[in-house]
């Protein structure tokens, strides 16, 4: 298990803000020295602040009862929505379609992006915790089931090390899994639009969030038997699925009037 803390110099940081940081910079960082334009490195970087803005504001608001009474831990980064930092991501990519500048971003920057910060922030909630999976026993799971084979001794949100499903590690193998066919996807249709494999990967993780969520132990408002966290992707795989009909609609009806042209 990695160290919940990780000191650099005079400084100690969490694990957990240190790869969000890390995983957030990466691609900036990347877009400079690739292409040495300094409008697309920023354009990225404010795509960033927006995600991590509005994820930290979901996260505060979903455990406002919490942080009512510790108003000094608000503006930390120990704590993200992926739901909330989406839509921001979102809201934030859409500001900059002005931009100039924007036009000449690949879609594999805001990708990278994505896919980095969520395999971070799953691998950093490991010793903090957070996203922690159900507690497994061998007495009642059964001693060669899924559950007690894939085990693992991590802490809830108390610390306390007990055999869980490996929740955290799920996620990051899945966003992982999906980051790779994307890029395949994105190398065989450089001419096309990327906007269809972006929604087909959003739609993807909040699949694989949807299903993992099952195996969560941490606590979470509940609404008809699904965790909130459940209904959130079930409306983010729902939005990416009508957005990809009206993209296929689209493109059908272009066809038949190029042929009808013809």
């Amino acid at each position: 298990m990695p160290p919940q803390f990780v000191s650099l110099g005079p400084f100690t940081l969490n694990l957990y803000t240190l790869l969000i940081v890390l995983a957030t910079l990466a691609p900036p960082v990347w877009a400079w020295f690739r292409t040495r334009d300094g409008r697309i490195a920023l354009a990225t970087s404010v795509v960033a602040f927006g995600a991590l803005a509005f994820g930290r504001a979901g996260y505060v608001a979903l455990h406002w009862d919490y942080f009512r009474d510790h108003s000094g831990e608000i503006l930390a980064l120990a704590g993200l929505s992926e739901h909330a930092a989406v839509i921001g991501g979102l809201i934030a990519a859409r500001s900059l379609r002005a931009v100039p500048c924007l036009s000449g971003m690949r879609h594999s920057l805001l990708t990278a992006q994505f896919i980095l910060v969520g395999i971070a922030a799953s691998i950093g909630c490991i010793p903090n915790g957070c996203a922690y999976g159900r507690e497994v026993f061998w007495q009642t799971d059964g001693e060669h089931s899924l559950a007690w084979l894939l085990r693992a001794d991590w802490p809830d949100a108390y610390t306390i090390q007990n055999p869980r499903w490996p929740t955290q590690a799920l996620m990051a193998l899945w966003l992982a899994a999906i980051g790779v066919v994307h890029l395949i996807l994105e190398a065989r249709h450089r001419s096309g639009s990327c906007f269809p494999h972006l929604l087909g990967l959003l739609g993807c993780a909040s699949l694989g969030d949807f299903l993992i969520q099952f195996l969560r132990g941490d606590p979470a408002p509940m609404l008809a038997g699904l965790r909130l966290y459940q209904w959130l992707d079930l409306l983010s795989v729902a939005w990416c699925t009508a957005m990809l009909l009206v993209i296929a609609a689209r493109a059908y009806r272009d066809r038949r009037g190029n042929r009808s042209a013809c």
